[in-house]
């Protein structure tokens, strides 16, 4: 009767139908519902902002260049993650296209279903309080929004490992058949995302055998078959070393730069610029505060409660770490890489913050994590210095060259500059020995560099303009009339530019 009411217009019994559906509901169901809400608009409202940083491009351009099994084939030589992101990646795109906006969505889609996620975890462990702060700190967690609106696997494995923490939650408590079957299928969908699932699933299968014995094997069997199905493709990605550029940098750097990641998303190395510590230390304090507050005003069952998300996110970083520590060959450990012990975190910050004796603390700390995190990311939304560097920008301002032209700038800047120009540009390597003959020489920078030294260039070359492009700089050089002159390569790349490293892109070459 109602149905039909609302069928022919009636707009008192549509008022009506909505008002009984939001009193069917509780208040913590509309208040865990505002919050994914907000995380949705915190991840799609800039989606597409955002140029492509250097390993979105390889998804856009390399893996999803064409058909299906061209992308399946290339995950086999040029990844070092299963396959399941790239298939469904493929599968979305061919609706979406290989835009920003389009190829991220999947991410940003899978960074917002794992907010009721960590209510559900967090709500198991502490209760509907738990669940709700939880659900807060996912939704706002700079990292989790900046992995939201990455072109890469890391969103869906954060989502893939939640659901597998949570199955894993309420196997421990009630020790049902359907609860380890679910654990297993989630855990075999981590896995097929990304390998680093296996380091909370570790911590995952101890704390099952030791609390439910035999019981744990109905739902092992699914993990150890994605095991052996997964092998072979590890052990042939293994082989192609695309790893090992994480040992260049030290143990220490990248622990530190892990901590203030998991804090206020990516402001160092990924996009440039030195790690900014200042931003992360208010939001370590208080998970510290948190912590604390269990320890001092928690009651057992409640430090029993956070110690399961705890241990699971100590696990997941902690293996890794013994793994660098024990071999060179096996260092892993990187912020993102990382990503799999922040929810477990969360969870475990929400189930202290929760704590009976220390409600009025408790909700404090919670509020000011909360809001901060939020202030943050709207920060982080609206001032390009903590964004990707917008090479999208670059490649609209240097233009279509008319002859060629070589552009010095940061090593993983050639990938996506190279996309954006569509000049056909080539990315030239340090061993090139060809001789190459350029007309004009540009410097793109982060920030205003110095003129670099006229050995860099050669005779002949004379500055033809500067200017800013956001907070990237491009300085442009050219040689008067026609002719061409040999491109100093080996030299360009010492130029200052300040980034770590610097590459050189080649555009403008003709066919003969």
């Amino acid at each position: 009767m109602e149905a039909a009411s609302i069928g022919r217009g009636r707009p008192a019994s549509a008022a009506r139908f909505l008002g009984e559906a939001v009193r069917a509901r509780s208040r913590t169901f509309w208040i865990v519902a505002g919050l994914t809400v907000l995380g949705a608009v915190l991840r799609f409202a800039t989606l597409g902002a955002q140029a492509y940083h250097h390993d979105e491009i390889v998804t856009a351009s390399r893996v999803l260049r064409v058909g299906f099994g061209h992308a399946m084939d290339a995950v086999g030589f040029s990844e070092s993650a299963p396959p399941l992101y790239y298939a469904l990646a493929w599968l979305w795109t061919q609706v979406t296209g290989n835009g920003e906006w389009g190829l991220r969505f999947l991410s940003a889609l899978a960074g917002v279903a794992t907010i009721p996620v960590a209510y559900l975890v967090a709500r198991e462990l502490r209760g509907a309080r738990a669940g709700v702060i939880a659900a807060a700190l996912v939704a706002t967690n700079p990292m989790l929004v900046w992995y939201s609106q990455e072109a890469r696997a890391y969103a869906l494995l954060g989502f893939f490992c939640a659901l597998s923490l949570l199955y894993c939650v309420r196997a421990l408590r009630d020790g049902e058949r359907r609860d380890f079957t679910w654990w297993g299928v989630f855990s075999f969908l981590a896995l097929a995302t990304h390998y680093f699932a296996v380091f909370p699933l570790v911590a995952e299968v101890i704390l099952l055998a030791r609390r439910r014995g035999r019981a744990i094997l109905s739902g092992l069997w699914i993990v150890g078959l994605a095991v052996v199905l997964l092998a072979p493709l590890a052990i042939h990605q293994m082989s192609y070393g695309h790893a090992e550029w994480i040992g260049k940098f030290t143990l220490g750097h990248r622990l530190g730069e892990a901590a203030i990641t998991f804090m206020v998303g990516e402001t160092g190395d990924i996009i440039g610029r030195a790690e900014a510590v200042g931003p992360a230390l208010l939001p370590l304090a208080l998970v510290v505060a948190a912590f604390a507050l269990l320890l001092w005003r928690g009651s057992r069952a409640e430090r029993r409660a956070a110690f399961v998300p705890f241990a699971v996110a100590a696990v997941t970083v902690g293996i890794p770490l013994l793994l660098a520590l024990l071999s060179a060959g096996k260092d892993f450990v990187l912020a993102r890489n990382l990503l799999p012990a922040l929810v477990p975190l969360l969870v475990a910050v929400a189930v202290a913050l929760s704590a009976e004796r220390a409600r009025r603390f408790g909700t404090a700390i919670a509020a000011v994590l909360v809001a901060y995190s939020l202030a943050f990311c709207i920060w982080a939304s609206a001032d390009p210095a903590l964004q990707r560097p917008d090479w999208r920008a670059v490649a609209d301002h240097l233009g279509e060259p008319d002859g060629p032209r070589a552009t010095v700038t940061w090593v993983l800047g050639e990938a996506p500059l190279r996309f954006y120009l569509s000049t056909g540009a080539i990315q030239l390597k340090a061993s090139e020995g060809y001789d190459w003959l350029v007309r004009e020489v540009t410097f793109v920078s982060m920030g205003e560099a110095p003129p670099p030294p006229r050995r860099l260039l050669g005779p002949g070359f004379r500055e033809t303009g500067a200017e800013d492009v956001g907070p990237l700089f491009i300085r442009r050089y050219r040689l008067r009339g026609p002719e061409l002159a040999p491109l100093r390569l080996r030299l360009l790349r010492h130029a200052r530019t300040n980034f770590r490293n610097n590459g050189v892109l080649l555009d403008g070459v003709g066919p003969g």
